[in-house]
């Protein structure tokens, strides 16, 4: 079912994010959440997404005039794809992050190794 509160696709009858009880089947082109990352990591997914031709919507959690006064790196990205590229944005993004933390706990054991 697809919450038009908190665009995200939830089982049931209510969303587990904002309570809404108005929920409805998604459609195509209904804008759906794919992820929230940092500054590092947003720029790095909106990389991934257009090489792999998905179209999305990129939007800033501060706003711009409070991301100009803290600077970008404490800046969130909130990223969304229609419902018929979430699927295949969301094993991209999947693929993408779980190679990334992967690549930091191989990381992590190197260093205790030598240590």
């Amino acid at each position: 079912m697809y919450c038009e509160k908190c665009f995200r696709i939830v089982e049931g009858d209510r969303c587990p994010f904002c309570k809404n009880r108005k929920l409805r089947q998604p459609e195509p082109n209904d804008l759906c959440l794919l992820a929230e990352e940092d500054y590092v990591s947003s720029t790095i997914l909106e990389d991934v997404l257009k090489q792999n031709g998905i179209p999305f919507l990129k939007k800033g959690v501060l706003g711009a005039g409070l991301a100009i006064k803290v600077g970008p790196m404490l800046e969130r990205s909130r990223f969304y794809v229609t419902y018929e590229h979430l699927a295949g944005a969301s094993a991209v993004t999947e693929e993408l992050f779980s190679a990334a933390e992967e690549g930091s706990a191989d990381g992590q054991d190197e260093q205790e190794a030598d240590t």
